[in-house]
């Protein structure tokens, strides 16, 4: 490895570490080389572990375990799910994504009466079985351990013999012009599925995912989609996302 390399590497692996994802574009323009050059040195590192790579990009190898996003962004995550509490219906079917985003839903729905809740990560299944009044549902499929979600073709056709209430997400990122990412493509495909046999589909998003790129992207229609962020909705922030959902709370 030339020492111009090694630098370059070291810039990568340590704005993971403070930003938990860099974009190619962003890395060329501060190393003051070509974005190809950026191109490679993330494929390099990616075949050796050190980080993932995804489009436009790439994201910290050490965030997209269940487990280790739990502590990332908690007061964030709370503040956005709480204006969410509202829209959970009290009987009927729901869903809760595999996000940690999610779990803060889950206390809330202690007063509900007859609610079947359906997900695809093991941990909210668990959490959720702890509520009498709620019915849990675990989707079935094969376990991806790099999201710890179940995802794959057994999952989509359980997910197809449901119809939804309400489906309620959060997201590894948003763009403006391509809208939600995930770090899977496989995660991408089970949300958009849901999304599309959900009524009404409710999005938290902390500020921090604002502009942050994944491999896979999907998007629920904009007339029964609701998003809420941990910011006020004056913010001007939130001004490039308002073309893709029908209200912002």
């Amino acid at each position: 490895m030339s020492e111009l390399q090694e630098v370059r590497h070291k810039f990568i692996l340590e704005s993971l570490k403070s930003n938990n994802s860099i974009t190619i574009t962003g890395a060329a323009k501060k190393l003051n080389v070509s974005e190809m050059t950026i191109r490679r040195d993330i494929m390099m590192l990616n075949e050796q572990g050190l980080l993932k790579r995804v489009h436009g990009g790439a994201v910290n190898a050490e965030q997209t375990r269940f487990g280790e996003r739990l502590t990332v962004q908690k007061p964030s995550k709370r503040k956005a799910t709480k204006k969410l509490e509202i829209y959970i219906p009290k009987s009927g079917i729901i869903y809760l994504d595999g996000s940690t985003t999610m779990l803060n839903l889950i206390a809330s729905l202690a007063t509900c009466k007859n609610l079947q809740v359906a997900t695809n990560n093991i941990e909210t299944f668990h959490k959720l079985a702890g509520y009498n009044r709620v019915e849990p549902i675990l989707i079935g499929g094969k376990l991806d351990r790099r999201t710890d979600n179940i995802v794959g073709s057994l999952a989509m056709r359980s997910i197809n013999a449901i119809v939804f209430d309400a489906a309620f997400f959060s997201s590894w990122g948003i763009e403006p012009k391509l809208g939600l990412m995930e770090v899977t493509l496989d995660d991408a495909e089970v949300k958009d599925l849901v999304a599309t046999r959900s009524r009404e589909v409710y999005v938290a998003i902390d500020e921090s995912k604002f502009g942050r790129a994944g491999a896979g992207t999907w998007m629920p229609d904009k007339d029964k989609s609701i998003l809420a962020t941990n910011l006020p909705k004056t913010n001007k922030e939130i001004k490039p996302y308002k073309k893709l959902f029908s209200k912002i709370l």
